[in-house]
C-alpha cells in the first residue's frame, strides 16, 4: 500500500508509514488517543449543557460512540473476552450510575449542587461495592 496512513495492529501498537518509513508506535499512542478522545466528548457536553441544550448534551454524553471506541480499544489490546466481561461490567454498574444521577436531580434544589454531587458520588460508590461485594459470593 502507497501513501500516508495508520494502520492498527491488534496487541502491538500503532504502524505509522510514510512512503520509505515505517515506524510502530506502541502505548503513548493509544494513551494520547484515549485522553483526545475523552476530552472531546467532554467538551462537547459541557459546551451544550452550558448553552441550554441539556438534553442534547445528554445525548452525546450517551452516544454509544463512547462505548464503540471503548470496546475497539479493549478489543485490540485484549481481544473478545474482554470486551464481553466489560459489556457485562457496564450493565451491572448501570444501578450505582442511576443511583448517583437520581441523586443529583432530588437534592440539587433541596441542597445545591456541590452537596447533592457529593451525595450522588458516594451513593454511587455504595452500591457499586455492595454490587461488587455481592457479586463475589
Amino acid at each position: 500500500m502507497r501513501g500516508i496512513y495508520l494502520r492498527l495492529i491488534p496487541g502491538t501498537g500503532v504502524r505509522f508509514v510514510w512512503p520509505g518509513l515505517s515506524i510502530i508506535l506502541y502505548m503513548e499512542v493509544k494513551y494520547l488517543v484515549y485522553f483526545l478522545v475523552g476530552g472531546t466528548i467532554v467538551s462537547t457536553v459541557t459546551y451544550l449543557a452550558s448553552n441550554s441544550k441539556g438534553l442534547f448534551a445528554a445525548f452525546v454524553a450517551n452516544l454509544p460512540a463512547t462505548t464503540l471506541i471503548t470496546f475497539l480499544m479493549i478489543y485490540f489490546e485484549s481481544g473478545q473476552k474482554a470486551v464481553v466481561s466489560y459489556a457485562k461490567g457496564l450493565i451491572i454498574m448501570l444501578f450505582p450510575w442511576l443511583a448517583y444521577i437520581f441523586s443529583v436531580i432530588f437534592f440539587t434544589g433541596r441542597f445545591g449542587l456541590i452537596t447533592s454531587l457529593v451525595i450522588g458520588f458516594s451513593l454511587y460508590i455504595l452500591t457499586a461495592f455492595l454490587i461488587i461485594g455481592i457479586k463475589k459470593f
